[in-house]
């Protein structure tokens, strides 16, 4: 019976198993020699087979893997002992030894060979050897062979019945593993699992290793295309050195690929390069392998975590949906129920007042909802920023400027989605207490760098409120996507909101509404 771990690693599971079938096997024939007569004539070949157990085991352990030759020669080699020595018959009992490994460690055909073997080694030296070949040593020489062949064939049946079901199990035992690894490396804080956050570190190491100006990092998405992870505005030209042959690319650029196990997983593109020699090229080969596995573990880790996310918040919205949306709904029949029943005039007064109330939050619930499961659909922010808008004229009345510019390729995945969640927070700090008559909002994204920017003409007074979290979040996102977020009052009454990458620099206030399109 296997273990849980050792139906994971079945090679070790054999190894163990082995070990203990050569020295249970020594102590077979330990305990015949000294219940034997004469057992101090056997004590070289009983110290032989110390020796072949020994360095046997220890050579197992050092390969790490079943080498058929070790057990050919150890069948060998015992064959010969045991045939060219005058010893206690039972001390032959070790020839059983050698096809009960074969059978344990290589299965049926291999039991049955490595016991052919043993057995021709050890008629062949009985053959031309010292010894007489009397009846009673080849009677028992034979038989510890048909049991030792015997026991490899149930062992190599056993083996291959565990082996087979440990390659049905190895998938999960792989992924669990790697879940794990995932968990104790994103909770420990010692690895980052930030896509962003490495392609930064890998840049900072290309430049220390090859005095490069700067570095932008592309991964190739399982479609083929390329997504760049950091860069500045010139991320399309550098896209297009990679497909050019390196005689044809722009002077100080050079490609270095990011080599995965089978495939290539991105490239790194230096520009800058004083001068481009074979030692620099191997160095950053050895930078761009180092980071090639983490930057694909943190990539995929992006995914599982976006997907996490989108399914938490969509099962949240659910919830909210489900319950509490419709108990409060459950209220105002009783709301309607009370005012049937009355005509008392203030209390009909409450009445109107509590149906308005309940008004009011279930519109909250709703528009609550709509945030959770408000996501960037189709890879450009500014669509969804839109979408976003649309609603919040329905529901509010609010008149929403809208002027975004996107350009060049999409921005990764969560940095759109933390920009996506703290325009909502802006634009629902706007919609519950700014008092506010006109929002503007105002998105500058070329696919590296962004500028956003939410304004509105309310009360202002945009500090922090007590056990209200939402300004802190905003932060928060912020420093996840490595923006930086300003909230100031605007100048003509109201707040602004600027969330912007460090690349970029915000628009100017003043002119900020000339191009704008309403959107109610």
């Amino acid at each position: 019976m296997f273990s849980t771990a050792d139906e994971a690693n079945p090679v070790q599971s054999s190894r163990r198993t082995c070990v203990a079938i050569r020295i249970f096997g020594l102590s077979v024939a330990t305990g015949s020699l000294l219940s034997a007569p004469a057992g101090r004539t056997a004590v070289p070949l009983l110290a032989a087979l110390v020796l072949i157990v020994a360095v046997t085991t220890f050579t197992d352990h050092v390969l790490r893997s079943p080498n058929m030759w070790l057990m050919a020669g150890e069948a060998v080699l015992v064959g010969i002992l045991c045939a060219s020595i005058p010893a206690p018959l039972g001390l032959l009992a070790y020839l059983a030894v050698p096809p009960i490994v074969a059978g344990v460690q290589h299965g049926l055909v291999s039991a049955v060979n490595i016991t052919i073997l043993s057995g021709f080694a050890s008629l062949f030296t009985l053959s031309v050897g010292p010894l007489p070949p009397t009846s009673e040593r080849v009677a028992a020489m034979v038989s510890w062979l048909t049991i030792g062949m015997g026991v490899g064939l149930l062992a190599g049946w056993q083996s291959r019945t565990a082996r087979d079901r440990a390659s049905r199990l190895a998938p999960y035992a792989a992924a669990h593993h790697l879940m794990v690894r995932l968990h104790q490396m994103a909770t420990s804080g010692a690895l980052g699992l930030d896509s962003a956050s490495l392609a930064s570190d890998l840049d900072a190491a290309m430049r220390r290793a090859t005095s490069s100006a700067r570095s932008t990092v592309f991964v190739v998405d399982p479609d083929g295309s390329l997504r760049p992870l950091n860069g500045a505005d010139d991320v399309e030209r550098l896209a297009n050195e990679i497909e050019r042959p390196e005689s044809e690319r722009t002077p100080g650029a050079a490609v270095v690929p990011l080599r995965g196990a089978h495939q290539v997983l991105g490239y790194c593109v230096l520009v800058g390069v004083p001068r481009w020699t074979y030692e620099l090229e191997d160095r950053a080969r050895a930078v761009a392998d180092d980071f090639a596995v983490r930057l694909d573990t943190a990539v995929l880790f992006d995914e599982v975590r976006r997907l996490a996310t989108s399914e938490e918040r969509n099962r949240i919205a659910r919830e909210m949906h489900d319950g509490v949306a419709q108990e409060i709904v459950g209220l105002g029949y009783i709301v309607d129920e009370i005012e049937s029943l009355s005509d008392h005039r203030p209390t009909l007064e409450l009445v109107s007042t509590l149906r308005s109330e309940i008004t009011r939050l279930v519109s909250e619930i709703r528009f609550s909802i709509f945030d959770l499961r408000h996501q960037v659909t189709d890879g450009r922010l500014s669509s969804s920023l839109a979408d976003y808008a649309r609603e919040v004229t329905h529901a509010t009345g609010l008149r929403v400027h809208l002027s975004l510019a996107e350009s060049g390729p999409a921005l990764p995945p969560r940095v759109a989605t933390e920009v996506l969640r703290v325009a909502q927070e802006a634009i629902n700090n706007v919609r519950k207490h700014a008092h506010a008559a006109n929002l503007w909002i105002t998105l500058d994204s070329n696919g590296s760098g962004l500028s956003l920017q939410v304004e509105d003409d309310g009360i202002g007074d945009a500090g922090p409120r007590h056990h209200h979290w939402g300004m802190q979040t905003m932060r928060e996102r912020a420093e996840t996507v490595g923006a930086e977020l300003d909230i100031a009052p605007r100048l003509h009454g109201g707040t602004v909101v600027s969330l912007r990458s460090p690349k970029t620099t915000a628009p100017e206030t003043e002119n900020a509404h000339e191009h704008h399109r309403a959107t109610g």
